[in-house]
């Protein structure tokens, strides 16, 4: 199943629009933040039921939006696998 994912605007830096994601499925969420600090860095996050569904509890640095969605994606898969 695919993640909708919603953009909301987050600050900015450097004059342009910084934005985090989020994508829910059924009781599962999904994070994604950009972070100057991590040296303009995504990370995400996924949470389930019984608490985070990553093996980190906090943010997974991922470098791209594209792979923190990816990696959201494979997460979502994984769980309706276990639980269907």
């Amino acid at each position: 199943m695919t993640l909708q994912w919603t953009r909301t605007r987050d600050g900015e830096h450097n004059g342009k629009p910084s934005y985090e994601y989020h994508a829910t499925a059924e009781d599962r969420t999904f994070h994604i933040v950009w972070a100057y600090d991590r040296g303009g860095t995504f990370g995400y996050t996924a949470r389930g039921p019984g608490g985070y569904l990553t093996r980190e509890h906090g943010i997974v640095w991922a470098r791209t939006l594209t792979r923190c969605k990816e990696q959201c994606e494979k997460i979502n898969d994984a769980f309706c696998r276990v639980q269907g």
